[in-house]
């Protein structure tokens, strides 16, 4: 199986490795994400996208050369409007995790989403991999609805606190087959 491209293209957008330039304005970006933490139970990480560029957000035992993180651009003006980051072959082989995929608050429903992801989902399968596997908090309601429209609609697994409780989180695997 090969990596997916460096760089990669949907009608309206254009998909590719995040530079260190642009490190600020995908942080500022991934900030407006923020309000998903009260469905996950994380933290805020100011420096996030920093890190993710360096070290990756990596599985146990993951390796960085597996890992990527891109900027999404609307092709027209090259306008950054979200990321997306991923892991080659985890949990298996033949198996790409799509780790973060996040369009900018501001300009949501508007179908970028489902854009990248019918694209995406090519890429993947012409790089090899058999399936897509995501990861959702179960108190993410939109999230879910938009995954599983969108083909995650094998749950591989429920993870996370075993009583529920304002204050527990737990996870959805969801996977689309290729």
């Amino acid at each position: 199986m090969d990596q997916i491209p460096k760089h990669w293209n949907t009608d309206r957008l254009s998909i590719s490795d995040l530079t260190k330039q642009e490190v600020p304005i995908i942080q500022e970006i991934y900030q407006t994400s923020t309000y998903m933490n009260a469905w996950d139970g994380r933290e805020y990480d100011p420096d996030h996208i920093r890190k993710c560029l360096i070290n990756g957000n990596l599985p146990p035992e993951g390796l960085l050369e597996n890992y990527r993180i891109q900027t999404i651009r609307i092709t027209e003006n090259q306008q950054p409007i979200g990321l997306i980051s991923l892991y080659h072959g985890y949990p298996v082989e033949h198996s790409l995790y799509l780790e973060f995929l996040y369009i900018h608050g501001d300009i949501q429903k508007q179908g970028f989403g489902q854009e990248i992801i019918q694209e995406f989902s090519s890429v993947v399968a012409e790089s090899g991999y058999k399936e897509i596997r995501i990861n959702v908090s179960t108190k993410n309601w939109p999230a879910l609805r938009y995954w599983i429209k969108s083909g995650f609609s094998e749950v591989n697994g429920i993870y996370g606190d075993s009583i529920y409780s304002e204050s527990s989180f737990s996870n959805l695997e969801l996977m689309m087959t290729l």
